[in-house]
């Protein structure tokens, strides 16, 4: 059998906050977000077929559904295994198969719903409100933020957000990766799955980790508490820290505490360390050069003249300053 390539374009005006949803199976999937109003869906169908007119046949059953309405679009993948011999085996006679790719440009603040069996996600420049379910397949979102709920299973889940972010997760065995300036919000379930984090936490908010087996490793900026609730778990800090309570109930404060993360686990661990991909040189300026012999008189000089009552406690403050 040779190869066909058919192409399915999808396209619809959602508006700026619109609904797009999508359900793929054993697809590959990106997902991007644009300025404007307007949904589009490609389609590309590889199809196993003994001629063209054959492939035509298979590429009218297994098309994609569509259904559109007032501010939302729907599309959806046939059922099926992408073998279509029981569905194109009547109409061609012969056994076929497809292979499916779906690239999706939606506005950059709508509400995205996206399901995927066996496939990979690869999500860019979203911010509204998104729904991921997938199963045994990893799912990646970059320049993101907004809000994301995630559920995943046999699959790893990486979120990097250019501004805040609000997720809820649920996992069973796949791990959760979450890099956000500022974290506004976070409720993260899984069984063995590990979850790692890298955030400024917002003051106020909501933030949650529970585990049967995962770990968790937090690279923070600024101040937090971690109340910490587990039989078998142990708890680390590379930053300067403050560790009281129990054995299966402790509070690993930072800083002045700020936000509150609450992790509770059976067997999982708890480490806190620097940022490694986020800059904190916001709240941690680097530090100044040591002055020269010269710089250490003239400062002894305007103390000196303060003292003799020369000067004013504000022209002191001026010249130390670097002032004349």
């Amino acid at each position: 059998m040779a190869t066909f390539v058919r192409t399915q374009s999808i396209d619809h005006n959602v508006g700026d906050r619109g609904m797009v949803s999508l359900k793929v199976t054993s697809s590959d999937v990106q997902v991007r977000g644009i300025s404007g109003g307007e949904a589009h869906i490609r389609a590309t169908f590889e199809i196993s077929a003994s001629s063209d007119a054959d492939a035509d046949r298979i590429f009218e059953a297994v098309q994609l559904r569509v259904n559109r309405g007032s501010g939302e679009l729907s599309v959806e993948e046939q059922e099926g295994n992408h073998s279509v011999g029981s569905v194109i085996g009547r109409l061609v006679g012969a056994n076929g198969h497809y292979e499916l790719a779906v690239e999706a440009d939606v506005p950059v603040a709508a509400q995205v719903q996206l399901t995927a069996v066996s496939s990979d996600v690869d999500v860019t420049d979203l911010r509204g409100e998104q729904r991921y379910q997938t199963v045994s397949g990893d799912l990646s979102v970059t320049n993101g933020g907004g809000s994301v709920r995630l559920q995943s299973v046999s699959g790893d889940a990486t979120v990097r957000a250019e501004g805040p972010l609000s997720i809820q997760s649920q996992g069973v065995s796949g791990d959760l990766n979450v890099t956000a300036p500022i974290l506004r919000s976070l409720r993260a379930n899984t069984v063995s799955g590990d979850v790692e984090l890298e955030a400024q936490l917002d003051e106020g908010g909501d933030f949650r980790v529970e585990t049967v087996s995962g770990d968790l490793s937090v690279g923070l900026v600024g101040d937090a508490t971690f109340e910490i609730r587990g039989l078998s778990t142990d708890v680390s800090s590379e930053l300067d820290h403050r560790l009281e309570g129990q054995v299966d109930r402790r509070r690993l404060i930072v800083g002045n505490g700020g936000p509150r993360l609450v992790f509770n686990s059976m067997s999982g661990d708890v480490d806190v360390r620097r940022p490694r991909r986020l800059s904190a040189d916001a709240k941690q300026p680097e530090p100044r050069s040591a002055p020269t012999a010269a710089e250490k008189q003239s400062e002894l000089d305007v103390l000196r003249a303060l003292e003799r009552g020369e000067i004013d406690v504000d022209e002191a403050t001026r010249r130390l300053a670097g002032g004349r």
